[in-house]
């Protein structure tokens, strides 16, 4: 199948999940949030520390220029108030930002890195070219002194709950995937975890480097694999994938090195598989042999990752023919499994459906 391959885009196939997350109903006596005014000194300090994370594998989607960041600093100096901050307060010594990453990292810049002068001021002109400490030392203190209202979220708030809020909240500059809002409140071992898988050149060669890592994609994929390798989809009862996702999160959290490095093999193993069978297809959707290749398909993965799995390599190869014959006739024909990986791909009727189609073709094409 690799002779009609000429090109290779960055991209990711199109699905909707299922979950409008500013719907997703919740009990309001689980929602804790916290009001409490710090000034910009204290939470300098924070961040100094770690103890506020400005999420650095966000750092690089900083979209602000010189200006708009110059006259963030100009209107805390001429006392115009700033917009509310919210935080989740992940643990006692570790607060997430969900809203507001674009403005803290901006003060972050000047008053901690010193790594930018101001520019194209409108009021306060003679200010211009300086960096925080080159500042006259009352207007140090004007930007230290002054306080931000910040609403945190209380640690004993149920995940599902928080993602929601982080959800709805989470509107600013810097507006967060789904995964990028999973790497947040779950970081931590998984995190690093899926990271370094994405990162693996196995991964990257058998996805033909096309899934964009930008917004986590990569990641998620992965992700997807492992909350269905641990949890078999006949088990799958959730009315909330996200949830789903955000419960496998932590359960790779609570392993050990042990328990994490056999699943890094499994997920090697599947690689294998995927690329004896598919070649540079693998994860994709077929509607001819040979045909166009279209963007890796995120539900594909999940179901082909874990299908596979079951198999022999070598049967597989044995037999990739007739498997990819059977699919391109699935992706053809049948309305429901399309629509299974395409749309509310979340929901248990979807996921019933591809996982079921899949391990019947293999059923059928490897006895």
């Amino acid at each position: 199948m690799d002779a009609a391959v000429t090109t290779n885009s960055i991209a990711i196939d199109d699905e909707t999940i299922g979950d409008d997350l500013t719907n997703v109903p919740y009990d309001p006596a689980q929602v804790k949030v916290d009001y409490k005014p710090f000034s910009i000194f204290q939470v300098m300090r924070k961040i100094r520390l770690g103890e506020i994370d400005l999420h650095p594998d966000f750092q690089r989607r900083l979209v602000w220029d010189k200006t708009r960041q110059s006259r963030l600093v100009e209107s805390i100096l001429i006392n115009i108030p700033l917009p509310a901050f919210y935080l989740d307060a992940t643990t006692l010594n570790r607060w997430v930002v969900v809203d507001g990453l674009q403005r803290l990292s901006t003060l972050d810049r000047f008053c901690n890195q010193n790594e930018f002068t101001l520019e194209n001021l409108e009021f306060l002109k003679d200010l211009e070219g300086k960096t925080f400490e080159e500042l006259p030392r009352h207007y140090q203190q004007q930007i230290e002194e002054t306080h931000l209202n910040l609403y945190i979220i209380q640690p004993d708030v149920p995940d599902e709950v928080k993602f929601t809020i982080f959800y709805r909240i989470n509107t600013g500059g810097i507006v967060l995937t789904r995964q990028e809002i999973r790497h947040c409140l779950f970081h931590g071992p998984a995190t690093d975890f899926l990271k370094k898988l994405a990162e693996a050149q196995k991964f990257k060669i058998v996805t033909t480097n096309s899934i964009p890592t930008k917004h986590m994609d990569d990641r998620e994929c992965i992700l997807r694999f492992f909350a269905f390798y641990l949890t078999p989809y006949t088990d799958y009862q959730q009315s909330n994938y996200d949830a789903f996702l955000g419960q496998t999160m932590r359960r790779l959290n609570a392993m050990d090195d042990t328990e994490r490095r056999e699943l890094r093999e499994r997920f090697f193993e599947m690689l294998n598989r995927a690329r004896i069978v598919f070649g540079p297809y693998a994860f994709r959707k077929i509607y001819e042999v040979d045909g166009k290749r279209y963007p890796v398909n995120k539900s594909l993965f999940e179901v082909w990752a874990v299908s596979l799995l079951n198999h022999d390599p070598d049967r597989l190869a044995e037999r990739k023919d007739e498997i990819i014959r059977r699919f391109v006739q699935i992706m053809n024909e049948d309305d429901d499994f399309n629509k299974a990986i395409s749309t509310s791909t979340g929901s248990i009727k979807s996921v019933q459906k591809r996982f079921n189609t899949i391990e019947a073709l293999l059923a059928e094409v490897m006895a």
